[in-house]
């Protein structure tokens, strides 16, 4: 009851932020896709599959490797130097980045057929470099208990973003138009109305420089040295992770990065369609936002426990809590779908059959991330890789084969195929190397009883007020049953 609490509690101080921030940079989906047709939205979707890529290159597990080992340090000392060791070389490694972008900015554009558009590259390099700089700072913050911190750098980041998009894409062209608006020499000199969607990745770096700036203050409070004998210990925990995390990444975005190769049709077509899917991949993704606010709290929190018979039992319980609170906001999204679906353009959802695929895709990447903490615990991260590897010939394969015949619906069934893969093979190598132990017939249970009032849902296929009905009646019908057998969840809310 203590952990689960404790576990809670901490959800809610690094997660609250994490779960803000998500949500308002979700609702730039609607303002996207009601000013930019298709064709456009989908260069966005694109690129931005491009830098989630590039982030996890750039910060090769570092993040996980500073948790693991600044948490086992005897001293404050010590996990400075852990900090200061694994900092210095993202550093490094992302201003190499910059560099090499920037010195071949014009063949890299011409080589992704944006030849006109060279500066997206180039603010798309500094992006992730800044993003991938910040890495670090933030694990400290999380490490050191500092929710206050985090949460403002995180929010007024997020904040900024939304403010230069509503100026460039909504203010401006206004503006640009009306001579009496407040600024409007000053837009009609400086602003660029064919730059289009390049305003999106401008509003981008902006709050990224800006989150980087605001860590100065968390960043020169240690004495900085890179400490080589360290390194040689981090290197070898960080790089498995690197290809858990390529993995992830090319589950997540292999499909949209090469939608037009794999689908055969134009540029064009391919593009439109890669803008319906990107905006209805942006529904099921209110799902990923409760996943990521766990796995702000859950890996700090995992790392924290010495005893390994405790972790393990630990482990066991906060995965069958994973999937009571993942299968029901699945329920509520796919219940209520109608209602997620306005916060789309009404062109977009013509792929929302597209959305329960990809929620139980993210189900299952939860269930991958919870069930990653063995090999991360016994230091065997070389199973990562192992895990990783699969998932992504499982993804690349399916990929291969499902879009050309299905579109989207391919590429979003072989993200699910993927996570699935992951997830069996590191249960099973979990059982075999670490004896770890999950309640399987409650994590059944709930995911069975949300997976049939879902149907239930879907078959009866009412409309209106009705459908909602049905679907409060369902949502009703899982917290009833989830509370009347689970007494410690009863405790939990009663204190």
């Amino acid at each position: 009851m203590t952990t689960l609490r404790k576990l809670a509690g901490q959800t809610a101080i690094y997660g609250v932020s994490s779960i803000v921030a998500r949500v308002m940079n979700f609702l730039l989906t609607p303002l996207y896709t009601h000013y930019f047709i298709t064709e456009e939205y989908g260069v966005v979707t694109e690129l931005y599959a491009y830098v989630a890529f590039i982030i996890v290159l750039l910060t090769y597990g570092m993040e996980t490797t500073f948790f693991r080992f600044g948490s086992k340090a005897i001293s404050v000392r010590d996990t400075n130097r852990v900090f200061s060791t694994s900092f210095i070389s993202v550093i490094a490694t992302s201003v190499l980045f910059i560099v090499l972008i920037s010195a071949n900015l014009d063949p890299i554009a011409r080589a992704m057929d944006y030849g006109d558009y060279a500066i997206y590259i180039l603010f798309f390099a500094w992006i992730v470099g800044l993003d991938a700089m910040s890495t670090i700072p933030m694990a400290r913050l999380r490490l050191k208990d500092k929710p206050i911190p985090f949460a403002a750098i995180n929010l007024v980041s997020i904040f900024t973003n939304i403010g230069l998009n509503l100026l460039f894409i909504v203010y401006c062209p206004h503006a640009l138009e009306d001579p009496s608006a407040p600024g409007h020499d000053l837009i009609v000199t400086h602003y660029d109305s064919s730059f289009g969607v390049g305003y999106i990745f401008l509003a981008n770096l902006i709050s990224s420089a800006l989150k980087f700036l605001l860590l100065v203050p968390w960043m020169v409070d240690i004495k900085f040295g890179f400490h080589y004998k360290l390194y040689k210990k981090l290197l070898p925990y960080a790089l498995p992770l690197l290809f858990l995390g390529l993995a992830g990444i090319v589950n997540e975005t292999f499909d949209r990065a090469f939608y037009q190769e794999l689908s055969g049709l134009d540029k064009k077509t391919a593009e439109a369609e890669l803008g319906v899917y990107g905006a209805c991949y942006k529904v099921a993704m209110l799902l990923s936002i409760g996943i990521q606010a766990y796995r702000f709290a859950a890996e700090p929190f995992i790392f924290s426990i010495v005893n390994p018979d405790e972790s393990k039992k630990t482990q066991g319980m906060i995965m069958k809590y994973y999937f009571i609170v993942a299968s029901f906001i699945a329920l509520c999204i796919l219940c209520f779908l109608d209602v997620a679906l306005l916060l789309i353009g009404e062109e977009y959802r013509e792929g929302k059959m597209v959305i329960p695929i990809l929620i139980a895709a993210y189900v299952l990447f939860g269930v991958v991330f919870n069930l990653s903490f063995w090999y991360k615990m016994s230091d065997r991260t070389i199973y990562g890789a192992l895990i990783a590897a699969t998932g992504a010939v499982v993804t690349i394969a399916t990929n291969i084969v499902l879009i050309p015949r299905i579109g989207y619906y391919g590429a979003a069934t072989a993200t699910f195929l993927a996570y699935l893969a992951m997830a069996i093979l590191s249960y099973s190598l979990g059982r075999k190397k670490y004896f770890s132990d999950y309640p399987l017939k409650e994590i059944g249970f709930y995911a069975g009883l949300a997976t049939a009032l879902i149907i239930v849902n879907y078959q009866l296929n009412f409309s209106g007020i009705l459908r909602h009905l049905i679907a409060g009646i369902s949502v009703l019908i899982y917290v009833g049953a989830t509370f009347s057998r689970e007494k410690k969840l009863q405790d939990l809310f009663r204190k």
